[in-house]
């Protein structure tokens, strides 16, 4: 492809392709697969399955940490759940969650703790929680939103993960880190400002406690589930669970506890937090941990361990092809010039008391069409910061604005990592998941427009 071609509003095609076959077929994996092909149609001509064999390869490579990452995760998981230590946490939780709005907080209350980083959360969270939540006859999609409402929200909000980490390096490549300066401490200056991720949280909170109604798709599927107890989406059956034979080396074997799923989750986030918010490295030391902690207390054989290890691995599949076409989906738009081109078209209005809402807007739409807030990010950080430099704006107002964009941008798009692992976790589809939880979002979104417009008179 011409390195200087400019498709204009061509670039905007197959993102308008992709979401009208997601939302007529109801199938992601298809529909980005359709988007990518006919980006690349139109970016490389006669070209374009030379490089679509090319793309894969790439992102393979360039993405080899994520797929550790959702891999062991995966087989983390499933040991946990084979051990039946996830389920003697989730038995310790029921005798807290005695009702339905109980179950619910000790989910969200969960997900917080695991606030390091989002696929730990997403993956840890529904392991534990949805098992619980069937009992008081929670509909999946609903265990689905808490977690969705809490994963990217308190990653953004809190510090020590590894969005924050990430946000921080990149603001340390601009002038607002002063040599010698903390590049953490100046994006904790912005974090008052993210007001996406705290209205989305607490219009999630408020839901639980039942003092925000229930809208959308959620609300006939919360009631089909009280009435029927059917907890999944139309379309959708439970998973079938092959009934356990204990065999004579289940009967030597010490039946796992409380503190046997306790203690490799405390290790997983400290050694994330350890290895600075490094989760595949946390992973790598939880697995080690586990191991050695279950052989000592014989709970499992090495030969078991290392085959439930696999079997959860194994399991990820799915979420890893969606991943790898999700990845090609982004770099083929980004290929034919869609965020330059949408930037262009915006940066006018970038201007006097319109900054911050303005890119707020553009970091949620950017964010929606590539399903990819950290790409997006890297993009607006360094022409934004400037910007509000030389307009005398508050910078942290607009560096929070896009950090708001990008969390709003994820829970809306039915391609992201995120929604792709939250289906998964909580075997429904990631398209099922964005469409019950969009119309609290976007009650979050219209509350985040409204004060990045008031805060932006108010420090023009």
């Amino acid at each position: 492809m011409d390195a200087t071609a400019t498709y204009g509003i061509i670039s905007l095609l197959p993102v308008v392709i992709l979401i009208v076959l997601a939302l007529v077929t109801k199938r992601t994996f298809e529909s980005l697969l359709v988007g990518t092909l006919v980006a690349l149609i139109i970016g490389f001509k006669g070209d374009w399955f030379t490089e679509l064999v090319s793309s894969m390869q790439v992102i393979a490579a360039d993405n080899v940490w994520v797929f550790l990452v959702v891999s062991l995760l995966g087989g983390l998981t499933c040991v946990l759940e084979k051990s039946k230590a996830a389920m003697g946490f989730a038995g310790l939780l029921s005798k807290f969650a005695t009702s339905k709005k109980k179950a619910l907080v000790a989910e969200w209350l969960l997900s917080v703790c695991l606030f390091c980083d989002d696929y730990l959360n997403i993956m840890t969270t529904a392991a534990t929680v949805k098992r619980l939540n069937d009992s008081h006859k929670i509909h999946r999609t609903l265990t689905a939103y808490v977690i969705g409402s809490t994963s990217a929200p308190v990653v953004v909000l809190i510090p020590l993960s590894s969005w924050a980490v990430y946000y921080a390096a990149l603001l340390a490549d601009t002038p607002l880190v002063e040599e010698g300066q903390s590049a953490v401490l100046v994006y904790a200056q912005s974090i008052p400002y993210m007001f996406f991720p705290m209205f989305a949280m607490l219009i999630m909170v408020l839901v639980i406690l039942g003092i925000f109604p229930l809208i959308g798709p959620i609300r006939k599927y919360q009631k089909m589930a009280e009435e029927t107890g059917n907890l999944y989406p139309t379309g959708l059956e439970a998973p079938e669970e092959e009934p356990e034979e204990e065999t004579p080396a289940d009967s030597k074997k010490n039946k796992a506890g409380v503190i046997d799923f306790i203690l490799p989750i405390i290790v997983l986030v400290a050694a994330t937090i350890y290895f600075d918010i490094d989760v595949l490295t946390g992973i790598v030391v939880a697995l080690i941990f586990t191991c050695a902690m279950y052989l000592i207390r014989r709970l499992s054989g090495i030969a078991e361990f290392v085959d439930n290890v696999w079997e959860g691995a194994a399991t990820m599949f799915s979420v890893l092809a969606l991943l790898c076409i999700a990845f090609m989906f982004k770099t083929s738009c980004e290929a034919l010039g869609m965020t330059e081109y949408v930037i262009s078209k915006v940066e006018p209005l970038m201007a006097g008391s319109l900054l911050p809402f303005v890119v707020f807007i553009v970091a949620s739409v950017l964010t929606f069409a590539l399903a990819n807030a950290w790409g997006l990010s890297a993009v607006m950080v360094p022409l934004v910061v400037p910007l509000a430099l030389a307009m005398g704006a508050n910078t942290d107002l607009a560096v929070a604005a896009i950090f708001s964009g990008s969390v709003f941008g994820t829970q809306a798009c039915f391609y992201s990592d995120n929604a792709i692992l939250i289906g998964q976790s909580t075997n429904i589809r990631p398209l099922d998941h964005v469409a019950t939880q969009l119309p609290f979002a976007v009650c979050a979104a219209i509350l985040t427009a409204i004060m990045y417009l008031v805060f932006g008179f108010v420090f023009s």
